[in-house]
């Protein structure tokens, strides 16, 4: 088979009508009146984002859901994506299959389609990069900037399991099989980012790690945080010791859950939202008028480190 088999047979299922059936060399979308289309873009890397001897499913709802985390983020609900995938020639056979399959799989699950996109031979790696749109009513999108003085500082989930289940990912202890599922397949907050939209200030998805993420609210809604470590929601994973804990949930990244902030005024709202979902939602912090750091420890001698994980 060559690529354009392979589309056919595996890639082209997944479509609508948007994409032409895959037939032309550009989907073509007629924009929703009201509507904000909504875009983002993440690449998947073997070797970087994945180990590369995963299940090809699981990669493929990996890759699909930390797209979908951005989506929440924003409190958009996402509608369809564009996939390229550049692969080895000696991997194609038994990996495409698979990886369409949890494509469909999660496209089900979040009520979302394929429109197009690329797939060419990678000399070593599998590359794995998704576009993906969502949409919101006009100017109600959710961004980081918006934080005000005086606003508390909420997240969604437990925080740090992916980064204890990347680093006893061949542990085979089952104390860490919550742990490296979170770590193969991420929950995106999408319903959670829908219904919060009216009511937060600001969001962002934890990707980076808690540290550098609460910061790039702080920073770019000039404010400072007071983080309350003592309220930070981590795992109870009895192998591994509180600090430990702390510091994969602090620092560790891929959590993929939805840090916000909102108005004292909303709190009892929030609690009936975590009720409702069944979902762990954490007052972990407040907005202030920015003195000299954008981020501190409330009660606590300890200085953020800047060790949140970085590309270069």
């Amino acid at each position: 088979m060559n690529e354009f088999d392979y589309i056919k047979k595996y890639f082209r299922p997944l479509t609508g009508e948007i994409s032409r059936d895959l037939k032309d060399d550009a989907a073509v979308f007629k924009q929703n009146k009201g509507k904000d289309l909504i875009i983002s873009t993440d690449t998947l890397v073997e070797g970087i984002h994945f180990f590369g001897n995963e299940d090809p499913l699981v990669i493929a709802k990996k890759s699909l859901r930390v797209n979908l985390s951005d989506m929440a983020s924003m409190g958009a609900k996402p509608i369809f994506y564009n996939l390229s995938l550049s692969i080895p020639k000696n991997k194609v056979k038994s990996f495409i299959p698979k990886f369409s399959k949890g494509l469909k799989e999660d496209q089900e699950k979040y009520k979302i389609e394929l429109i197009g996109g690329d797939l060419t031979n990678s000399p070593s790696h599998i590359n794995i990069t998704i576009t993906i749109f969502g949409e919101t009513k006009t100017g109600k999108s959710i961004s980081r900037k918006s934080s005000q003085n005086g606003d508390l500082l909420y997240v969604s989930g437990i925080l740090g399991l992916s980064n204890i289940g990347l680093i006893n990912f061949n542990n085979k202890s089952s104390s860490f099989n919550i742990a490296k599922n979170r770590y193969l397949l991420p929950q995106p907050r999408v319903e959670l980012g829908l219904i919060l939209n009216p009511l937060v200030n600001s969001m962002i998805d934890i990707s980076d790690g808690l540290v550098q993420d609460a910061t790039h609210l702080a920073v770019s809604s000039g404010l400072s945080i007071e983080l309350d470590l003592k309220n930070i929601p981590i795992p109870n994973i009895k192998k591994i010791n509180h600090n430990e804990l702390l510091d994969s949930a602090l620092y560790g990244g891929d959590d993929y859950e939805l840090l916000f902030s909102c108005s004292p005024i909303n709190e009892n709202k929030i609690k009936k939202i975590s009720k409702n979902l069944n979902l762990k939602i954490t007052k972990i912090g407040v907005f202030s008028n920015y003195v000299d750091k954008y981020l501190i420890f409330k009660n606590s001698k300890k200085i953020p480190k800047d060790n949140s994980y970085l590309h270069f």
